[in-house]
């Protein structure tokens, strides 16, 4: 199956789209188009008929993740690619989407796992190291960040999309970055198109190694105050509002988590992405 990808810099999905296939679902082209359009409800709709029709269809748990997720059906989206990942363990673009997935739901650290196999399988993809970074900033690991972000932009063929990726990760007029030499294993991964020009792609969120059961919360952490789970609601919303191209909603959204988040490290992450979004252009 032919599949191009639809990609944005900052925890933008990978959607797997069929084209000229007369073995693929009638219903997964049905999906594609309505999600393209941006009706992802249909989209969501569309891709269960495809499962049904064929459920070995790896990007018909693929594409219907995606477009759970922009429906805010994250747990759900993470049992679609949980059984994408039991029928093609080998992708690291489905690794790529369940971790933004788990980015939209607040599991950095599991995110974080899910970009690590990404670039694992594919040390090259530059977009699972950069995400990677973003997951680590969330989760307050400033330095690890910064270093992800780099080896992104040392990875990055394209030159639109690195300098969209130090744009985004704040970066501009820093240090050169040199080539790491890292070989190429990958063979299919677009390069992101330059911002603004992709006007058919809608960004999406993301994968960990966690086969075929959904990640719970880490067992550590402490029960969430009201006023967490009212600022985790609002850094959710903040992400998918970025995704939908509303910096200015997003930001806002961002500064009001902030606001009202006690914890100090949470708080930290939050101002963070906060920086990341302002100085992203």
């Amino acid at each position: 199956m032919m599949r191009n990808t639809l990609t944005t810099v900052m925890l933008g999905c990978v959607v797997a789209v069929a084209a000229g296939c007369v073995t693929s679902p009638p219903a997964l082209d049905r999906g594609i188009g309505h999600y393209r359009d941006g009706d992802f409800f249909f989209a969501a709709a569309d891709f269960s008929d495809a499962v049904r029709q064929d459920p070995t269809s790896v990007d018909a748990y693929v594409n219907r993740g995606i477009a759970r997720v922009r429906l805010g059906k994250i747990n759900a989206a993470i049992d679609d690619y949980n059984r994408a990942i039991q029928l093609n363990n080998h992708d690291p673009e489905i690794y790529f989407n369940r971790g933004n997935a788990l980015v939209a739901g607040g599991q950095y650290d599991l995110a974080v796992e899910d970009f690590t196999r990404a670039v694992e399988m594919s040390p090259t993809f530059a977009r699972a190291w950069f995400n990677r970074g973003s997951a680590r900033a969330l989760a307050g690991q400033t330095d690890a960040a910064r270093r992800d972000w780099l080896q992104a932009i040392a990875v990055e063929s394209d030159p639109w999309a690195r300098a969209a990726m130090r744009r985004s990760a704040g970066l501009e007029g820093g240090p050169a970055v040199a080539s790491t030499g890292v070989p190429t294993t990958a063979s299919t991964v677009a390069p992101a198109p330059p911002p603004g020009l992709a006007t058919d792609a809608v960004p999406l969120p993301p994968p960990a190694t966690l086969a075929a059961t959904p990640p719970a919360a880490p067992a550590a952490s402490p029960p969430p105050s009201p006023e967490s789970i009212d600022a985790r609601a609002l850094a959710t919303r903040a992400i998918s509002r970025h995704l939908d191209g509303d910096r200015a909603g997003a930001q806002q959204d961002l500064r009001a988590a902030i606001s009202i988040e006690k914890d100090p490290t949470r708080r930290a992450s939050l101002e963070n992405l906060l920086r990341m979004l302002e100085t992203s252009q």
